[in-house]
Order: structure tokens, then C-alpha cells, then sequence
């Protein structure tokens, strides 16, 4: 087994939800070995910030850590496992060519982030402890890997990528009344199910937008009118314009129902993770360099794969041109599916994009 593929084995058996990844990070200490530059991130402070080389150019390479718990436990079914095993291997590459970095005149930094799955998020917790780096950084890359994806494809499109994710609860707030006396009850469901149709149609009528309730509770026993219920429910937009809109929609929906029924309703919305924007220069930069490297054992999919998922990594190219290649693997479960693994070819695959980039970076 290569030392890319042990690492993952490794990673795998100790997989850890977003600010829990003690052994995992660990674990990169361990294998790493030079003291790094950042110890950890937020409020665990687990993660960690690598630098190779002194120069005045500061570039990023970046992989998530965390997992996640599935019915069979904690386990990298998000595919984070390889994106840090990627990562490290990574590390090694660059360090063997330390006087090329040099000569390059860049600080590399390779982020091992924890907590992308979890809330709040780890990419902000690096923001806030290294500002003085993001405000020098001049790119920042990352990759995803895509399991039903072709494997020996890599997706690299400029513009957008993944949506932009909100979040939502709508308190509403009725009267209690004996089920003989429904009749004078201002009733909390009832309301709550007007609302559910209603954000139904508006989904309806709004292909370009996700949004839905997925939790609803309320109510206290079987024979009384219910007084309150809480719905929550996520949004994903495509881009930020989208949001004042659905704001309004919402609240002429929560108005026309506290109208209907009598009850009192609240709106709280969230603002969530911002949508990932791929930086068209440093796209363009990386993809015209796998084209023209011969030795590259990937196809380029140009095609437009933006996807209603979210990525924290957002966070850091708000601030940071950036890119994020999605790496085909080939495999038949997708992300956060319970039976989703990563074929060793598609990790070796994520591995080689960052060498690649590496590669690009002291090519000049």
C-alpha cells in the first residue's frame, strides 16, 4: 500500500465530527512531523496551518478534516478522508522541492481545516486566527471529489459553484383551547400547514431557488387546540441576489396566514454559508496548465456542474481568489450516502491535482 493510500486507511479509522478531530490531527502532526505554523482553529483548536518557503507570494492549498455520523458510526462518507491524505501528500512533494519554492519567492500554505460539516465554521475560525495571512494570500485552492463523477475527470469551471445555504425558523404562536371550544382556537398547525403548502408552491414556482421545512413540533396534547409550533427549514440560492427576494415571498406568505388563521408568526432567518465562486484567472491558470502537461492523467470537464449542496470554503474565496477542482473517482454511492466510499484511484487522482498545482506554482 502507497504511503497516500495508508494515510487514507488512517484518516479513515479515526474519523471525527467538525470539532472533535483530536486524534485526526494527531495524526498529521505525526506524519508531518515539522512543527506547524497554525495549532489548531476554534474552539477545539484542532486543524492545522503547514508553511513551506518565505516569499512575499502566499498562496493556499486547503482539505477538510471532519466526517460525519452515520448509522454505522463516525466515517468520511463526506469524502474528507482523501482530500487530507491528498493534502499531506502534498506537503511531502513541495518539501522535496523547498529551493524551487524558494527560488519561486512563495510561502506555501497548506490548511488542514476542521468543522466543514459543522456549525459554526471551521473556514471562519481560520479567517479569524490568521487575518494578517488571508490579507497577503493571492490564491487559495481545493478540491472535492465527486464519486459519481468518471473517474480520471476533474471539473474546473470559473464562476459559480456550490449555492449559497440560509437557514430558517418560523415560531408560530396560537391560542390553547379545550378541542369542545376549536372552533374560538386560533390553531398553531393548522397555520404551521398553511405555511408548509405555501413554501411548497413557492419552491413550485421558483426553480431556480431550493427551500423546504424539514423539522416541525408543536402542540401539547391530543385534546387542546395547539399554541405553538416551530417549523425549521434551509434555503439554498444561487447567488446572493436571490435573497432580499425570498425574504419578501416569505413574510407576504407569513402575513397572508396570521390574516387566515388569527395566529402570530415569526420569521428568523439566517444567514448561512455565501455561495463558492471559482476566480476565473486562477481557473483559467490551472486549467490551461493540465491541458498542456502531457504526462496529466486527466480529462477536463468543462461542462457547468453547479450544485444546491454548500462548501465553507466559501468563506475563504469571499476574500481569497480561489478555485476548487472537483475530482471524478468513479464510484457508485454519492457524498453522504451511508454505503459512499472513495476508490483508491480516484484519492491518488486528488493527490496528483495538487501536485499539479504545486508543479504549476514553480513552473512560473
Amino acid at each position: 500500500m502507497t504511503p497516500l493510500l495508508q494515510h487514507k486507511k488512517m484518516l479513515d479509522s479515526y474519523a471525527e465530527i467538525g470539532w472533535h478531530e483530536v486524534k485526526t490531527s494527531s495524526y498529521i502532526d505525526l506524519v508531518i512531523k515539522d512543527a506547524p505554523f497554525q495549532k489548531g482553529f476554534g474552539p477545539s483548536q484542532t486543524g492545522r496551518l503547514f508553511k513551506l518557503g518565505n516569499g512575499t507570494r502566499y498562496i493556499l492549498l486547503r482539505a477538510d478534516i471532519d466526517a460525519l455520523n452515520t448509522a454505522s458510526g463516525v466515517r468520511h462518507i463526506c469524502g474528507h478522508s482523501t482530500h487530507t491524505a491528498a493534502l499531506i501528500q502534498a506537503y511531502f512533494h513541495a518539501k522535496s522541492h523547498i529551493k524551487q519554492i524558494d527560488k519561486a519567492n512563495i510561502s506555501l500554505f497548506f490548511l488542514f481545516q476542521p468543522a466543514e460539516e459543522t456549525f459554526p465554521s471551521g473556514a471562519s475560525a481560520f479567517l479569524k486566527a490568521c487575518p494578517d495571512i488571508v490579507a497577503r494570500l493571492s490564491a487559495a485552492y481545493a478540491i472535492h471529489v465527486r464519486p459519481l463523477m468518471k473517474l480520471g475527470t476533474i471539473g474546473l469551471q470559473e464562476g459559480p459553484l456550490w449555492a449559497r445555504g440560509d437557514y430558517m425558523e418560523i415560531e408560530v404562536k396560537g391560542t390553547m383551547v379545550h378541542i369542545k371550544n376549536n372552533l374560538q382556537g386560533k390553531d398553531a398547525i393548522y397555520a404551521s400547514s398553511l405555511l408548509v403548502v405555501g413554501i411548497k408552491k413557492l419552491q413550485a414556482s421558483s426553480p431556480l431557488i431550493r427551500i423546504g421545512v424539514g423539522v416541525i413540533s408543536g402542540g401539547r396534547q391530543a385534546n387542546t387546540v395547539a399554541d405553538s409550533v416551530l417549523l425549521k427549514g434551509d434555503i439554498r440560492l444561487p447567488n446572493d441576489t436571490y435573497q432580499h427576494k425570498i425574504k419578501e415571498r416569505l413574510n407576504a406568505l407569513i402575513r397572508s396566514v396570521e390574516k387566515k388563521t388569527g395566529t402570530h408568526i415569526r420569521l428568523d432567518y439566517f444567514d448561512g454559508t455565501p455561495p463558492v465562486i471559482n476566480d476565473k484567472k486562477i481557473t483559467r491558470s490551472i486549467t490551461q496548465y493540465l491541458m498542456k502537461r502531457h504526462s496529466t492523467p486527466f480529462s477536463i470537464q468543462k461542462e457547468k456542474q453547479f450544485s444546491y449542496g454548500c462548501e465553507d470554503f466559501a468563506f475563504i474565496s469571499q476574500k481569497v481568489p480561489s478555485t476548487v477542482a472537483l475530482i471524478g473517482t468513479g464510484d457508485t454511492h454519492d457524498l453522504h450516502e451511508e454505503h459512499c466510499t472513495i476508490s483508491d484511484k480516484g484519492t491518488e487522482n486528488a493527490f496528483l491535482y495538487f501536485k499539479c498545482v504545486i508543479d504549476s506554482l514553480l513552473s512560473g
